[in-house]
């Protein structure tokens, strides 16, 4: 007969222990599996639900006229017309605001900074929300402007003979202007688009040219120390018959340029190359963009059927492609989502392809905008300023 000892006893409780560790850490292993694979599933559950109704949060009545634009500015509401501009948080309270008499305002917004000058007049004014704002008169008519994230501008002038891109710093009170660009139709073509950088160092602009066939180009223009050893002209490139129908700086340094059939994008400013071009054999409906993405929509002119949405990085890289049916007038990007709108209905899409929010409203509406929440968006029609969250 075995005789156990004190040793085997502690050995027997040495072993039970060890047991009841390894239940223990396979017991907090499953937990922790199971907590993490339910955070997972809710997290996904919330990035990824679809809401079909809305509760309105505020409410106040539009004091202004039809020949009032809105548009989206710092998830807040942009207002402007003929007779001045104002920013407006989601209360409908007036941040800021300037005036002026305007017959065809024209507004771009580039940082803190808002622009608007009378097209085919010779004035413009320069707005940040932390002064009265500037205003600078020119000798010519002016065709376009564009700022830059330092407050500089960048402004087509029209000449008899010849157009002028000319760059200003409107806060330097003794010497504004900066660069002259001249453009003569002859030799250049005609005008059809420019940028300038968000740190106002560089100038991209599109051109037509119609002597002796059409010829579509873009210069680059920088006006460092580089860009001044070659009179500011630092490069170029030839889209032949392929019209040019827009230009946007991503950064300070990459640029992208949007044609009939497709984009290409550009980097170094300094001395630009194209880093990647992108041709679509189908047609292109509509092309936007915001800081972070390009959104390329195809198919047929006035059909919803075989209509895709095709969602780029800045890097060429193609993240979303979906097959959409939606009617609309208008898209707008933000962040996370694609917005697209017509006279009654909003729909939103998520840039990973899933539906967020789709909603016939049964009656006309304005604009629908984000706002500074999550899932709160601005709902304007013709008498009110609602915000809403959707749910």
């Amino acid at each position: 007969m075995y005789d156990f000892s004190e040793k085997d006893f502690d050995d027997e409780r040495k072993k039970k222990k060890r047991r009841r560790f390894r239940l223990l850490v396979i017991s907090i292993g499953a937990a922790l599996i199971i907590g993490i694979a339910a955070i997972v599933t809710v997290s996904y559950y919330y990035m990824n639900r679809s809401f079909s109704g809305y509760d309105v949060v505020s409410e106040v009545t539009r004091a202004d006229s039809n020949n009032v634009t809105y548009r989206s500015f710092q998830n807040k509401l942009l207002k402007y017309s003929r007779d001045g501009i104002s920013l407006l948080d989601g209360s409908g309270k007036t941040l800021w605001n300037g005036g002026y008499e305007m017959e065809n305002p024209m507004v771009d917004v580039c940082g803190e900074y808002v622009a608007v000058a009378d097209i085919g007049a010779k004035k413009f004014y320069v707005y940040n929300g932390k002064d009265p704002g500037v205003d600078m008169e020119m000798a010519f008519p002016i065709g376009r402007l564009k700022v830059a994230a330092n407050g500089k501008v960048a402004v087509l002038l029209h000449d008899e003979d010849s157009d002028v891109i000319n760059i200003y710093d409107p806060y330097n009170t003794v010497e504004p202007l900066m660069v002259e660009v001249p453009t003569n139709v002859t030799d250049n073509g005609y005008p059809l688009d420019f940028d300038i950088s968000p740190d106002g160092d560089s100038l991209v602009a599109a051109y037509m040219l119609a002597d002796g066939g059409m010829e579509n180009k873009v210069c680059f223009y920088n006006f460092t120390e580089v860009g001044q050893d070659q009179n500011t002209l630092v490069g170029g490139k030839s889209f032949e018959k392929n019209m040019i129908s827009g230009i946007k700086f991503i950064t300070e340094d990459e640029v992208a340029i949007f044609y009939e059939n497709g984009f290409s994008l550009f980097e170094n400013m300094k001395k630009p190359e194209m880093v990647f071009e992108k041709n679509f054999d189908k047609d292109i409906k509509s092309l936007t963009y915001d800081e972070d993405h390009i959104l390329v929509l195809t198919g047929n002119a006035g059909s919803t059927e075989d209509q895709y949405a095709h969602l780029f990085s800045f890097r060429g890289k193609e993240e979303m492609s979906e097959k959409i049916g939606y009617k609309y007038t208008n898209i707008i990007m933000t962040n996370q989502e694609i917005i697209f709108t017509d006279d009654q209905s909003c729909h939103i899409l998520r840039k990973n392809g899933k539906e967020k929010f789709s909603f016939d409203f049964g009656k006309k509406y304005e604009y629908f905008f984000p706002a500074q929440r999550d899932n709160q968006y601005f709902l304007l029609d013709g008498t009110t300023i609602k915000k809403i969250k959707i749910g």
